[in-house]
């Protein structure tokens, strides 16, 4: 079952800087990033637990997965929760960030 795929703002934002940082040195590499993310997206919606679970002490985080994007994009994860029928992505970050002080900002989830 594919779930439909909702991207966060922060995610959004995430996409354009981070095309925008590759794009500075070649403008192919930068919108094969987009493509690479996007197909990387559809797969998590047929199969989210592809991705590891995210430990952290901070219960805000509880639920959240990350999978490290497909090669030659393997420095960029993308975080990530999942319901039966949806699949949420939060952010998509640098593996050279501090992860946890990142995720910790993101909008908490709302209550259901």
């Amino acid at each position: 079952m594919k779930r439909q795929i909702f991207k966060k703002p922060q995610a959004e934002r995430d996409l354009i800087e981070h095309f925008a940082f590759i794009a500075r040195d070649k403008l192919k590499p930068a919108i094969r990033f987009l493509r690479v993310a996007s197909d990387t997206f559809e797969k998590l919606a047929v199969m989210p637990n592809m991705g590891r679970a995210w430990m952290s002490s901070d219960p805000r985080l509880a639920g959240i997965r990350a999978y490290v994007m497909p090669s030659p994009f393997r420095n960029y994860l993308i975080f990530y929760r999942f319901t039966d029928s949806a699949l949420e992505i939060l952010t998509i970050l640098h593996g050279a960030r501090d992860l946890e002080a990142v995720l910790r900002a993101i909008e908490p989830r709302p209550t259901d």
